[in-house]
């Protein structure tokens, strides 16, 4: 008699678990695409709340306080960040250079080992160390890292947050497009 109670019991129980990992992984799939449509919509956002923002500590880390009036572009990270991340921004200033545009890239660090980061990605340019903070103070600490697009006078013309899946093809073709404008 035992058996015969058993036996449904178990069916029955398999049968609750299975459709329990079902349900479970609708719920993963649903939390992935929710999560991927929030990364666009808060990209979309930073984008519209820094766009023709001045930065007025570019030329201080950068140029000991002078001008330069060339467009820009430049690799904001810390130590702190995803490193692969951190790997594909500086990968997309290796290709902008490689292309010969005549580009000024520059790459900005904060808390970081820059001679590592530089061995690493092969970047024989000089990393500047932001030791103060001075950039991501006055973005109000943005998320990085970040690629930064700037005009002749410091503003920022377009921003790219590289990310390990980032298609760096795709984000040159934007920060070239933003440049010729």
């Amino acid at each position: 008699m035992s058996t015969k109670i058993i036996i449904p019991t178990f069916f029955v129980l398999l049968l609750f678990l299975f459709s329990c990992n079902q349900n479970r992984q609708k719920i993963i799939e649903e939390m992935i695409i929710a999560s991927d449509e929030s990364v666009i919509s808060t990209e979309e956002k930073m984008q519209d709340r820094f766009i023709n923002r001045q930065l007025e500590s570019v030329n201080t880390i950068l140029f000991d306080g002078k001008s330069l009036d060339d467009k820009k572009v430049l690799l904001v990270y810390t130590g702190f960040d995803c490193q692969s991340c951190v790997d594909k921004g500086f990968l997309v200033l290796k290709n902008l250079q490689s292309q010969n545009t005549g580009h000024k890239v520059y790459v900005v660090a904060t808390n970081a080992n820059l001679g590592r980061d530089q061995e690493r990605n092969e970047f024989n340019d000089l990393v500047y160390n932001d030791m103060n903070e001075l950039i991501r103070t006055e973005l109000k600490f943005l998320y990085t890292p970040v690629i930064l697009v700037l005009d002749t006078d410091n503003r920022i013309i377009h921003l790219d947050f590289p990310k390990t899946h980032s298609n760096e093809k795709e984000i040159i073709e934007q920060i070239n497009n933003a440049i010729l404008k």
